[in-house]
Parts: C-alpha cells; sequence; structure tokens
C-alpha cells in the first residue's frame, strides 16, 4: 500500500499525559491549597480514564464531561461543593502549559517528513489547548492539518470526525495511517473507518478490543524502523 500520509494523536502519543496531568492537577490543588496525596491523584486518574472512556462511546458529551469531572471528584472525595465548569477551565488553563514529549518524537516526525509523509493531527481536544502546547513542544510546524473534536463537533472514535478530517485534506483513507495509543479511540475508529492503523502501546495496555493493527510498537525507535523498511 502506498501510504502518504500519518494522523497522529495528541495526547499520549506525541506530549505525554501521565506528565501533563501531574503538572495541571498539581497547580490547580495548589492554587486552591487542596492537599493531593498519592492515593488521591490515582483515584482522580481512573475517574478521569472512565469518564473519558464514556465520552468515546457516546455515553456523555464532552460539556458534560467538562461540568461533571471536579464537581463530582472534589465533592465524593474531599467534600467540596464546587463549580465544576469553573474548576475544569483553571485546570486546562494548567493542562495547556505541559508540553513534555514522549521520548523520540521529535527524530521520528523528523524522518517521517524526510520520508515524504505528509503529517497531521486528529484529537479528542480543545483546539487552543492542543494547538498551544504543540507549539510550546516545538513540533507544531510538523503538521500540515491539525484538527479537533472541539473543531469537528465530534470525537473519536465516532465516523463522523474522520469524514470532517478527511474533508480537509486531499489524500483519502486508503492511502493513510493512524498513529496512536488509544485502542478505543484511535485503533478502533481507524478500523472502523476501514483504515490502517499502527498502535503505539508504550503503556503495556491489553488489546481488549481484539483489533489487528498493521502494527503494534511500544516506542518511537521501533516506529522509525517500520517507516524506514515496511511503508
Amino acid at each position: 500500500m502506498n501510504y502518504q500520509q500519518i494522523i497522529f494523536d495528541v495526547d499520549d502519543t506525541l506530549i505525554d499525559s501521565a506528565a501533563t496531568e501531574n503538572f495541571a492537577l498539581q497547580h490547580l490543588f495548589n492554587a486552591h491549597h487542596w492537599h493531593l496525596t498519592t492515593k488521591l491523584h490515582k483515584a482522580y486518574h481512573t475517574y478521569n480514564q472512565n469518564l473519558w472512556r464514556k465520552l468515546e462511546q457516546g455515553q456523555i458529551t464532552y460539556d458534560e464531561l467538562s461540568r461533571i469531572t471536579f464537581h463530582d471528584f472534589l465533592k465524593n472525595n474531599l467534600g467540596i461543593d464546587v463549580n465544576g465548569l469553573a474548576i475544569m477551565q483553571e485546570y486546562r488553563t494548567f493542562f495547556a502549559q505541559a508540553h513534555q514529549l514522549l521520548p523520540g518524537v521529535k527524530d521520528t516526525l523528523r524522518l517521517a517528513k524526510k520520508l515524504g509523509y505528509r503529517l497531521t493531527i486528529l484529537s479528542n481536544g480543545e483546539t487552543f489547548i492542543q494547538n498551544h502546547r504543540l507549539e510550546l513542544a516545538g513540533i507544531k510546524d510538523y503538521f500540515s492539518l491539525i484538527v479537533t473534536s472541539q473543531e469537528a463537533g465530534f470525537s473519536k472514535p465516532d465516523k463522523r470526525i474522520f469524514d470532517y478530517f478527511f474533508r480537509q485534506t486531499t489524500i483519502g483513507p486508503e492511502n493513510t495511517f493512524f498513529f496512536g495509543d488509544g485502542l478505543q479511540s484511535d485503533i478502533l475508529g481507524a478500523t472502523n473507518y476501514g483504515m490502517a492503523s499502527i498502535w503505539f502501546n508504550h503503556r503495556h495496555r491489553n488489546n481488549v478490543l481484539k483489533l489487528q493493527p498493521l502494527y503494534e510498537v511500544d516506542n518511537y525507535a521501533r516506529f522509525a524502523n517500520i517507516l524506514s523498511n515496511k511503508l
């Protein structure tokens, strides 16, 4: 297959999600003088991941996620009643400042461009935040197209966000593959759209959906090798 275009996810594919969450949550709690224990941080991570899975499965909307995340979490764990949307906006302000890249990202993007691939992004996130973080990380200029769920009005794996994406590019899905860490959002979304994918499984999660991407890799060195020799 003559692949000409790569779609990248952002969070935990290009930018380290764990580092981002740590930074944003710690700064939020410090700003309000709330005590963030290791146990509480782990509880938030699990809770937040479950909410994002519900979003990807269409059980809640992005606006609902924004309203309930901190309202429910702080009330249930610290007995604090807050305006959930206001606290989420504070959190996202800190989130937008975090931009630690995963190891090997820049070298691989440079290689992919040298090999002639058109590099693009499709992210479940807010347009300003994702663009700002990519710029802070020094990699925004590698991408000729950046599409977010906020802009498209739909979230991965919904087929409609892929429809929106491909209306913005001249290269079709048959000449495109998706590179992302999200099994439910990225790999399932690409599979359902009839598009090839490479699963960046650097967190070593189980393939509970039994999907069959072109490849599964756990580091950028392996991905770079595939780009150079296989595709």
